[in-house]
């Protein structure tokens, strides 16, 4: 029997709750590991893996502000206590600001958007790095975007910390790699999710609004994106390192 890519591989990810976060989660379950899930909700967290993971022990579940340092310090200790180890940390926890010109972005907006989407990535990944070298090395994977590579109006702050995501992620790989640990973004274009269908009221309107967006056509859907997170944190991907992998249906190549 072929082994699986990620044969007792311990991981955690971040905003697992959302259907990015989820579709990673049971993908890389799939291929053999045991996860960490961290979000700031835990009991819709604990509600959805009952739903769609039921991994029993090879799931554990984690309440965690990922922009406060003793919470996520406390959750990477503790994901790596109860599993023995720690080899993938996938930092997908975001939140998106509101489309506003930035001239009338508050300063409580700016800096949650960055709080969370950049500075909780890199005290996660703080954490994360010293469990990683005791086992021998291992992946950090960000989720960023393809608005950290361009700009779209009224979302400075989100193209902001997306773009200082991809620039994280070439400092860790650099500062790490003696460590054989390996740091990789990965980019999606619009994907469909529940928090798009809510800004747009329904699949239908996110493709009318946004499929046209991408010279394919039509919009992600999360099993793709985590395929191709599945690539970046397994050993087909062990060269790749310190840099972003788009997965966007052409959005930037136009």
């Amino acid at each position: 029997m072929t082994p699986k890519p990620l044969q007792d591989r311990i991981a955690i990810i971040t905003g697992a709750t959302g259907d990015l976060g989820a579709a990673i989660a049971k993908r890389f379950l799939e291929a053999g590991a045991r996860l960490a899930l961290i979000d700031l909700d835990a009991a819709r967290l604990k509600a959805r893996c009952e739903q769609e993971l039921g991994a029993g022990d090879r799931v554990l579940v984690l309440a965690c502000d990922v922009s406060d340092a003793d919470q996520s310090r406390a959750c990477v200790d503790a994901a790596s206590r109860h599993f023995g180890a720690l080899n993938i940390l996938v930092n997908n926890a975001a939140t998106v600001s509101t489309r506003t010109p930035i001239a009338e972005v508050s300063l409580e907006e700016w800096r949650r958007t960055l709080d969370v989407n950049l500075t909780g990535a890199w005290l996660m990944a703080k954490w994360a790095i010293p469990h990683l070298r005791q086992t021998g090395g291992g992946v950090i994977l960000n989720i960023a975007s393809q608005l950290g590579h361009v700009a779209t109006v009224g979302s400075s702050a989100y193209s902001a910390s997306k773009a200082a995501l991809l620039s994280l992620t070439r400092s860790i790989a650099v500062d790490c790699a003696a460590d054989h640990i390996r740091a990789v973004s990965l980019s999606p274009g619009a994907v469909i999710t529940s928090r798009l269908t809510k800004r747009y009221g329904t699949e239908e309107a996110v493709n009318r609004a946004l499929a046209g967006k991408h010279p394919v056509g039509r919009i992600g859907r999360p099993h793709e994106l985590a395929e191709a997170a599945l690539y970046l944190v397994s050993d087909g991907a062990s060269f790749v390192t310190g840099s972003d992998l788009l997965v966007d249906g052409g959005y930037t190549a136009v």
